[in-house]
């Protein structure tokens, strides 16, 4: 077993660009000729500069090095030597790379942390042959890097899974490549998405303006029919109408999470680090309360309102009376987010560096041992005598004995899932990546795939129905339970993020679109 660098690590993720494609074009035995040859030149690159490979699946390496400078001229070495290789039928290969440096927590032969998701992410962003450096790893070797190379600031990207915004930056090599395409990072997705989104909305402008379709203003208390509720608010949708019928404005700073009982509806603001409720008979925040931390994830039960803090790894649990009783510090490592679920006799807390925690309400502690569900948990929920947690990072949900907090069972779903919803003799699970809903029967396990609206994240089971909130298009889906289909969506605008069910109506967090 491999001694792996710990304290502060600088991490390596590269992979081909285009394997599958270079796969149908070389034929198997001559992909199988580069890919040995790809990896003995990566190799003999990271081990001159002292770096420890972690792991290795197919075309891809992830790399730790003690010093920042070790892992950035690796990265050039082997990006140099690529360049330099020869390869059969004229074939290009071409490898991008992503580094981030950090100070994970050393596991059995693993690494657990924000670092390793992130430096992932980076490079999962980039193109063949671009190297990516975070803003920590470029702040440690600006000063040192090799001659012949520079440092391209590329600004702050919003990358898949993660919170905050990262600022990139591009390694220019001499002789090599340096002009790429845009990155592949959520903010460049959404704008794309948009674009298709507003030449939809002018079609359906002319059409409308074509049979004369009445269009009420919205805002009045007798309600509407607008799409466009105002960002940092609350949509209300009448289920019966299938439409917003209202909404609650000026909940606060980029609503997220939002969930239903304890005498309102309880709404995560992230932006101001607090939480609103909602009368839901006057339609009006009642109370604000202001949290040690960012609010990540909320869920309601045992007479109180449980409040995730996924960058600190911690949880707040609220009265109420919007009193904080109690707030709960390391439940977790830190990491760039946390989700919470009230069930199975516990609170249970998902931590985005994939670790599960269990809370005894009794005494407001954490009961180990903690549990790992895999590579960035991003939605946890109770049901079936089970804690079923969706991993963005392994595109599955993973079924957890409440007793022992171990793994049970594992099922793919769509990539990247987002939320979970529990109903109807059901696990309902969103792929953002993939614009569908997951429905997987609790009885026989069998997964049946629902397309949805673009970019799915919240999901809410109630009201007859499925409910999901399409953050891309800004609409919401509902889901019939007979027909296992998209029956409605509805338009609410602007981006939706979470959503819930509960006192006669649907509610949908809504917050500004990304730009």
């Amino acid at each position: 077993m491999i001694e792996l660098p710990s304290g502060t690590v600088t991490f390596l993720f590269t992979d081909i660009e285009g394997s599958t494609k270079l796969l149908h074009e070389l034929g198997g035995p001559r992909y199988a000729e580069v890919l040995a040859e790809h990896q003995r030149i990566l190799r003999a690159a990271f081990a001159a500069h002292h770096g420890r490979e972690v792991d290795t699946q197919g075309d891809s390496f992830f790399v730790a090095f003690r010093r920042a400078k070790d892992a950035v001229s690796a990265a050039i070495d082997a990006q140099r030597d690529l360049a330099a290789g020869s390869w059969p039928a004229g074939a290009e290969v071409k490898v991008r790379m992503g580094l981030h440096t950090g100070e994970p927590q050393v596991g059995k032969e693993r690494y657990v942390g924000l670092g390793v998701h992130k430096a992932a992410r980076i490079g999962a962003a980039g193109h063949g042959g671009q190297v990516l450096l975070s803003r920590t790893t470029r702040e440690l070797v600006e000063d040192e890097v090799p001659p012949g190379v520079t440092i391209r600031d590329l600004g702050e990207r919003r990358l898949k899974d993660l919170e905050r915004p990262e600022r990139l930056s591009q390694l220019i090599i001499d002789g090599l490549p340096s002009e790429f395409g845009p990155l592949k990072t959520l903010d460049i997705e959404l704008r794309r998405k948009r674009r298709r989104m507003y030449v939809g909305s002018a079609l359906i402008g002319v059409l409308a303006a074509a049979v004369a379709i009445p269009v009420f203003a919205f805002g009045q208390r007798d309600g509407g029919g607008s799409a466009e509720v105002a960002p940092n608010s609350v949509a209300i949708i009448d289920p019966a109408l299938n439409r917003v019928v209202d909404s609650v404005s000026n909940v606060g700073g980029r609503p997220g999470a939002i969930a239903v009982g304890e005498g309102g509806v309880w709404v995560a603001n992230y932006d101001e680090r607090s939480l609103a409720r909602i009368d839901s008979h006057t339609r009006a925040v009642a109370h604000r309360v202001t949290l040690p931390a960012t609010p990540t994830g909320i869920a309601i039960g045992t007479s109180s309102v449980w409040v995730a803090h996924g960058i600190l790894g911690s949880v707040s649990r609220v009265g109420q009376d919007g009193t904080v009783l109690a707030t709960i510090d390391g439940v977790a490592p830190r990491g760039s987010g946390g989700s919470i679920a009230v069930g199975e006799g516990a609170v249970w807390f998902a931590s985005s560096v994939g670790v599960v925690a269990r809370i005894d309400p009794s005494t407001n502690t954490v009961v180990f041992p903690t549990g790992v569900a895999g590579s960035l948990p991003s939605a946890i929920a109770t049901g079936f005598g089970s804690v079923l947690v969706a991993n963005a990072g392994d595109s599955n949900v993973v079924m957890m004995n409440p007793r022992t907090n171990g793994v049970v069972r594992q099922i793919g779903v769509g990539r990247s899932p987002r939320g979970v919803a529990i109903g109807d003799g059901a696990v309902w699970v969103t792929s953002e990546a993939d614009d569908s809903v997951s429905r997987i029967d609790a009885a026989s396990g069998s997964v049946r795939t629902i397309p949805v609206g673009d970019g799915p994240t919240g999901i809410a089971f109630g009201a007859g129905a499925v409910w999901v909130v399409n953050s891309g298009d800004g609409t919401v889906s509902r889901i019939d339970l007979k027909t296992f289909e998209v029956v409605e969506t509805i338009a609410v605008g602007s981006r939706p993020v979470g959503i819930a069910v509960g006192a006669g109506s649907v509610w949908v967090s809504v917050q500004e679109p990304v730009t």
